[in-house]
C-alpha cells in the first residue's frame, strides 16, 4: 500500500492597504509559447520581430496596475504553455521566468504546465504522436523551489514539485481559491486537490488548468465548445477533462469557474461554456488563447513570419463579488487596444447567491502550522 504525504500550509493572502469593495480584477495570462519561442526573435533566422516584445508589454503592464501600484489587478494565473519548444532551448525558459517575475512582491499567481512544458514528447503511436513526458524543467523555473514560489507566505501548498499548487486571496473579507492543476490530471493529483478543498469546504474556488475545452472550428454550431478530446490524451498517466469533470468538478459546489487554454480553433482562440453541477449549479468554463493570432505579422507583409504572434492579447477579469457577477474584457498592451466582440467583452451574471453557494466565503484564512493529510491508495 502506497502513502503519499501531501503538506501544505493554511493561509490567506491579504492585501493590506486597499478597500476592495468586493472588488477586484483577476489578470488571466494564456498560452505564451509564442512569444517566448526561440525562433520568433529578431535576428534568428532573418526573422524580423522580438516576439518577447509582445510578452513583456502584456507583464509591464499587469505590473503597473497591480493593486501594490494602485490598481486592481489582485492575482494573476498563467494556464501554461510558457514555451515552445519543451527543454530545448534553456532561453526560452528563462525569457518566461524572467517575464512573469515582473509580478514577483506585487501580488499572488500560479502557474500550471503545459503539454509543451513538458522536457520532451515522444512518439506513442499514429494516433498520439505527440505525448508529454518529463517535467523537470517545468519544476526548475516554475516548481515550488523555485523563485517565482520558494518560501512565499502566499503560496498555499503544492504537489508533484508544484505541478498541481494553491493559493486563496481575501477580497474586503470575502475568501476565493485559487486551484492551479497539471493539464489531463492523474488521479493522485485529484486526490490531493480534493484534500485541499477538504480543508477549505465552502470557499469559492476557481480552478486552472491548460487543456479543458476544446474549439470544433465551426462557430456557427452553438456546441463549438466541447470537453478537449479524450481520446487523444497528451499525458500517458492523465485523465481526460471530460473525466476531471465527472471525477471532480461536477461533485465539489465549491468550483464555480475553470479557466484554460491550449485550443485556439483557427482565430478565434475564446469561448465559454457553461455546465451544470451535481448540485444542480452552473459551472462556467472559459477558454482564452491567442497564439494563433498574426495581425502583427501580417502587417509586415513577409514570408519570415511564419511563426504567429498571438498579438499580445490577454484577459482582464473585474469580479464584481457583491453584485455576483464578473466582466471579462480582452486587452493587447502592445496594439493598446481592446477586443470587443461577444466572446471578447462579457459579463457573466452569477445564477447563484454568492452566500447561499458559498457559506464560507467570508471566513478569513490565516497562516497556521503546517499540516499532513496522509491518504492511502
Amino acid at each position: 500500500m502506497n502513502k503519499r504525504i501531501f503538506t501544505f500550509g493554511l493561509l490567506v493572502v491579504l492585501v493590506s492597504g486597499i478597500a476592495f469593495s468586493q472588488q477586484f480584477t483577476l489578470a488571466v495570462i494564456p498560452d505564451i509559447q509564442s512569444y517566448t519561442n526561440h525562433n520568433a526573435q529578431k535576428g534568428v533566422w532573418w526573422y524580423p520581430l522580438n516576439n518577447m516584445d509582445m510578452l513583456m508589454a502584456q507583464m509591464e503592464y499587469i505590473r503597473d496596475n497591480t493593486v501594490a501600484n494602485g490598481g486592481t489587478i489582485a492575482f494573476a494565473v498563467q494556464e501554461g504553455d510558457l514555451v515552445d519548444n519543451r527543454s530545448i532551448f534553456s532561453s526560452e525558459w528563462r525569457d518566461a521566468s524572467r517575464a512573469l517575475m515582473l509580478m514577483n512582491g506585487l501580488i499572488p499567481y500560479l502557474v500550471v504546465p503545459g503539454n509543451h512544458d513538458s522536457d520532451r514528447w515522444s512518439r506513442i503511436n499514429r494516433r498520439i504522436p505527440f505525448q508529454s513526458v518529463g517535467w523537470s524543467t517545468f519544476k526548475k523555473y516554475f516548481g515550488n523551489e523555485s523563485p517565482h514560489f520558494k518560501n512565499k507566505e502566499w503560496y498555499g501548498g503544492s504537489y508533484n514539485g508544484g505541478m498541481d499548487s494553491w493559493s486563496i486571496l481575501n477580497v474586503d473579507g470575502q475568501s476565493i481559491l485559487f486551484l492551479g492543476l497539471e493539464l489531463e490530471t492523474p488521479d493522485d493529483a485529484l486526490e490531493w486537490a480534493q484534500s485541499v478543498l477538504d480543508m477549505h469546504k465552502g470557499i469559492p474556488t476557481i480552478v486552472i488548468t491548460h487543456e479543458y475545452l476544446e474549439i470544433t472550428h465551426d462557430k456557427q454550431r452553438p456546441e463549438y465548445l466541447e470537453f478537449a478530446d479524450s481520446r487523444n490524451r497528451i499525458y500517458a498517466k492523465g485523465n481526460s477533462p471530460e473525466a476531471m469533470w465527472n471525477k471532480f468538478i461536477r461533485k465539489n459546489d465549491q468550483i464555480f469557474m475553470v479557466l484554460c487554454g491550449h485550443s485556439y480553433g483557427g482565430p478565434y482562440g475564446e469561448g465559454i461554456r457553461v455546465d451544470v453541477n451535481d448540485y444542480g449549479h452552473n459551472v462556467y468554463a472559459i477558454l482564452a488563447n491567442y497564439q494563433s493570432r498574426r495581425e502583427v505579422d501580417d502587417s509586415i507583409k513577409t514570408w519570415r513570419t511564419l511563426i504567429d504572434s498571438a498579438d499580445g492579447w490577454f484577459r482582464l477579469m473585474h469580479f464584481d463579488i457583491a453584485n455576483s457577477s464578473v466582466h471579462v474584457q480582452t486587452y493587447s498592451p502592445y496594439l493598446d487596444r481592446y477586443e470587443t466582440d461577444a466572446d471578447s467583452d462579457f459579463t457573466i451574471n452569477f445564477d447563484f447567491d454568492w452566500k447561499k453557494r458559498f457559506p464560507a466565503a467570508n471566513l478569513q484564512y490565516l497562516r497556521t502550522s503546517f499540516m499532513k493529510f496522509v491518504p492511502t491508495f
